[in-house]
């Protein structure tokens, strides 16, 4: 059976947030999680929690934070509110971050379940995963994509899109690009031409935006299923993966390990080459984060839920040799101290550093949430790879699922945990059980980070 946030999120979509029991992605595990490897050094590093959400602020902050003006933050959580999900604020108050909701989702027309936001001068653009129309897709509806507009009073929600099903797109992945046109890149785990997933585009004009499928993937050799966000580098390529497709034989089952894909544009539209596929081990298994892309370097980066030697998630780098891409494992996580089903978008420092989250293990972890923070830095011949912080009590977050990495000036990392916090209403959990509606969080760092890429 395919793993995608259908099971992941529809599953919690009707359910308040006092009632999020039992709702995390499929278990599907690969056996003997706790396996003997690689040795990682590990760095305690300095936690503060800046929010705690309680169910009704929110529940589930699983894509990470963006920056605003004058160190604002906001985000997104995937359920809570009134039921279907928030749009928050984060606002620094001299002695800590002030929180406040900005739109409660209410699970019709509007959308469910928000998967991230893009700041854009001074309104806030993201997708819903499912909404919009109540009469589709089971009655849940196919996904929105929407705007928050701030005005005197608050901010406005408008939907710039309802999907339609079919060959439209639908159940769109966040975040979203927003180019400097305007227009509203995204991917789809469902649509197109073959109902194996698209990538869309929404072009703004006078009397609104216009929508339109810019990729169907065709399944198979070329990709199904594309589970995260895009990335666009400066020549305006699209970058992003498919969960299955590309190898269809060796250890992976359910039609391939997954892909990492391109998109050029061309005079008559986009054209996709599959850069790289994935052979499960030792390479990984399921990429399900948004990728990284390096325009200096030619270089992609990202991380694979499953697979690498120990079948619990790799770190991945793709280096453009003449016209083929050459993969190299940069980790391979091991289910001990360093971790492990990675699927956040790795922070990319300027020296080649990166910064990334593993949702599940660690050290002192005992199977209840859990989860790590992670450096691999360039040494000699290959890298380095320490363990940042790891999250050994649920009251301070627990399970860094998705979360995309932000850093300051001082090098502090900014990010949010799907679970734990202190706000134990909620009961979620994903995959590894911990109680808690999740928080955001800052860990103060060793050595600055500013010069960390940002994803476009």
């Amino acid at each position: 059976m395919k793993i995608s946030r259908f099971s992941r999120h529809l599953l919690c979509s009707a359910v308040s947030a006092s009632m999020l029991a039992g709702c995390g992605r499929e278990s599907l595990l690969p056996l003997n999680p706790s396996l003997a490897g690689a040795s990682a050094q590990t760095t305690a590093g300095k936690e503060t929690v800046l929010h705690s959400f309680d169910g009704s602020d929110g529940a589930g902050p699983t894509t990470g934070l963006v920056y605003g003006k004058h160190g604002t933050f906001y985000g997104t959580t995937a359920f809570g509110g009134i039921g279907a999900g928030t749009v928050f604020e984060l606002t620094p108050n001299g002695s800590g971050y002030t929180e406040r909701v900005l739109y409660n989702f209410k699970g019709g027309y509007d959308g469910s379940v928000p998967e991230g936001v893009v700041f854009r001068d001074g309104a806030l653009f993201g997708v819903t995963f499912v909404g919009g129309s109540p009469n589709g897709n089971g009655g849940v509806g196919w996904g929105t994509v929407f705007m928050l507009s701030p005005g005197k009073s608050g901010y406005t929600e408008s939907v710039l899109y309802r999907f339609r099903g079919g060959t439209d797109a639908w159940e769109p992945n966040g975040p979203i690009v927003v180019d400097k046109a305007g227009s509203i890149y995204g991917s789809s785990g469902f649509g197109g031409a073959r109902n194996d997933g698209a990538v869309f585009k929404l072009t703004p004009s006078g009397s609104g935006y216009t929508e339109r499928v810019l990729y169907s993937f065709p399944g198979g050799t070329g990709g199904q299923l594309p589970q995260a966000g895009l990335t666009i580098d400066k020549h305006q390529s699209i970058y992003g993966t498919t969960m299955y497709g590309g190898n269809n034989e060796g250890y992976c089952y359910s039609g391939g390990c997954g892909t990492v894909f391109k998109l050029t544009p061309g005079k008559s539209g986009y054209v996709e080459r599959v850069i790289y596929a994935f052979a499960g081990r030792p390479d990984g298994n399921l990429p399900f984060g948004a990728l990284t892309v390096d325009d200096r370097a030619g270089a992609v980066y990202g991380t694979t839920y499953w697979g690498g030697t120990k079948g619990v998630g790799t770190l991945f780098k793709l280096t453009l040799k003449g016209s083929t891409y050459t993969d190299t494992v940069l980790h391979s996580f091991t289910g001990k101290g360093d971790g492990f089903l990675p699927e956040g978008t790795p922070l990319l420092k300027s020296d080649g550093t990166i910064y990334g989250t593993a949702a599940l293990g660690g050290e002192n972890c005992h199977g209840i949430g859990c989860g790590t923070l992670f450096e691999i830095s360039p040494a000699n011949s290959g890298y380095s790879f320490r363990v940042i912080y790891e999250f050994p009590r649920p009251a301070k977050g627990a399970e860094p699922e998705q979360t995309d990495l932000l850093t300051d000036a001082s090098g502090a990392l900014y990010g949010t945990t799907r679970s734990g916090g202190t706000g134990t209403n909620c009961a979620d959990g994903g995959p590894g059980g911990a109680k808690g509606c999740g928080v955001v969080f800052k860990i103060a760092a060793a050595t600055p980070i500013s010069e960390a890429q940002p994803r476009r």
